[in-house]
């Protein structure tokens, strides 16, 4: 069983991620924003992050995403954006995110990128991102 850490501000979004994750055996623990996003991860029992990119207290993406991966140490983090486009996808390039997903993404193909991130929590150096 992981900590699954769900920060985003649409409750839609969080509820239905939240019994995903239930349904999963795993713990989710909710935050609506950067500031509850960034307090919560703090306790290193969070074991895998799924973020929003764009929250309202935040100061840019730039900034949330250097922020989040300073913060996640290593645990799996994987972002979701209700605003995709190529030029946010090419910025995602690179920052040691686990994946990058549009809203509305399919809770199944969720489901499987929980199973990748806890198999990567439960044995780090099989799955160390390059």
């Amino acid at each position: 069983m992981a900590r699954v850490l769900i920060i985003d501000d649409d409750i839609a979004v969080v509820h239905d991620l939240a019994s995903l994750v239930r349904r999963l055996n795993h713990e989710p623990v909710q935050a609506a924003s950067c500031a509850e996003g960034l307090g919560a991860m703090a306790d290193p029992s969070m074991q895998i992050i799924i973020s929003d990119s764009y929250l309202p207290d935040c100061f840019g993406l730039d900034n949330w995403i250097d922020r989040l991966k300073a913060k996640t140490q290593d645990r799996p983090l994987i972002l979701i954006t209700g605003e995709p486009s190529e030029e946010l996808a090419a910025k995602m390039q690179g920052k040691g995110i686990m994946a990058f997903l549009a809203k509305p993404f399919e809770l199944a193909f969720i489901k499987g990128l929980l199973a990748q991130a806890t198999q990567a929590i439960q044995d780090p150096l099989l799955h160390a991102q390059p």
